[in-house]
Order: structure tokens, then sequence, then C-alpha cells
């Protein structure tokens, strides 16, 4: 079965990034500055300063890899905090409006329509991007109900989005949120991402809301 994930997906730091070894790489820089200085031209020797520059720029790129492993290090102890905190909600019921993980059963979607907007239509896409479903719904409800039609669709995901019109202006497509119970929380390149209904995932940062599952 395979397990859609959700964009946008937010910018990740790669923890697979090999680490400098810092003591023996300056161990090497002195040997080798050790060695230019035995093997200047006696009668042209290099400034001192030069050697000075290249003490304070190792020293430099030095400060600056224990720095980035410092911080690595926290973003991986607050990763594991917000995981554990995370792991509360397994069986709980979170707001999103990213693909719907259709198990032939009606499901409740909120729209977000404007305010101008007198006829809309709710436009369902399979997982390839297919518009599979195209259905008039009523521009001034907050919720609606798909599949609605006693039609039976097959199990799977779909993509749900509304478009609507101000008399015959096309309005801009909006979004269609619904709810869905949390399986598993996992962590993932972006951090801490949700597993929903066991097919779909969900970075943290992408719920809108939580609530008390099969409510």
């Amino acid at each position: 079965m395979d397990i859609l994930p959700l964009g946008p997906t937010a910018p990740a730091a790669s923890s697979t990034a090999s680490q400098v070894d810092t003591p023996s790489d300056f161990d090497t820089f002195l040997r080798l500055l050790t060695a230019q200085i035995r093997n200047q031209d006696p009668l042209d020797p290099t400034d001192s300063t030069a050697y000075t520059a290249q003490l304070a720029t190792f020293s430099n790129v030095e400060q600056s890899v224990k720095t980035n492993d410092l911080l690595a290090a926290m973003i991986a102890r607050l990763d594991a905090q917000q995981i554990n905190g995370a792991a509360d909600w397994i069986g709980m019921d979170v707001r999103h409006n990213g693909p719907l993980a259709h198990d032939g059963t009606p499901t409740e979607l909120y729209t977000h329509l404007a305010a101008t907007a007198d006829r809309a239509e709710l436009v369902v896409q399979d997982a390839a991007g297919v518009e599979v479903d195209r259905v008039a719904i009523d521009p001034r409800s907050e919720v609606v109900t798909w599949p609605a039609d006693g039609v039976t669709r097959p199990d799977g995901l779909y993509q749900l989005s509304v478009e609507s019109w101000a008399g015959d202006l096309a309005l801009t497509p909006t979004r269609v949120d619904h709810y869905a119970q949390v399986t598993e929380v996992l962590l993932g390149d972006a951090g801490t991402e949700l597993l929903l209904d066991g097919r779909v995932r969900l970075p943290a940062y992408g719920l809108q809301s939580i609530r008390p599952g099969g409510t």
C-alpha cells in the first residue's frame, strides 16, 4: 500500500551528512603548515602575517564546524521531544486539507468560499491528478459530504478542491478540509510527521485542529 506524503514539504536538513573530524584535520593542517615553513625559500621567506592569516582562517572553520555539530545535536533533541509529545495524538482526528483516504464511506468536507460566490462545484481528482468527479454544491454551505449521491467510489486517495464563480467571473479555487485519524507518528526529513488513516503523511505543522477520534 502506497503512502502519500503531503506537500509542501517543508525544507529539511539532512541527518546523514558526513561529520568532520576536526582534531584530525587540525593536526593535518599544522603538519602542512610546518612543512610549508621548512620548505620556503630562505632568500625570500613568506611573510609571517600570511601564516597568521591561515591559522585564523582555519580556527574560524573549526569553530563553525563545532557550532554546526552543536546545532545538529540540539535539533535532534528537539525532534525527539516533539515526536514524544505528538505520540499522544495517535487515535485522535486531525483536520487538514491534504489528500482524502477514501474507504467507501461518506466524508464531511469543510469549504472556504468567497462571500461573493453564487455558484460552486466540488472537484475530485484521483492520486494521479485525473478528475473523477465534479459535483455542484451550495456556495453558502460550509459543510458538504462526498460522496453524497449514493454512488460507490473506489477506495483510494483523492484530492479535493472547490471551483466557484461570481456571475460569469471564475474565482480562485479553494481548498477543502476534512478530518482523518492519526495512526502513527513518524520522524521524517521535515521533522515530526503524522500518518493519517494509514496512508497519508502530514507534517505536524500542517494540521489545523485536533479532536477526539470518532467525533
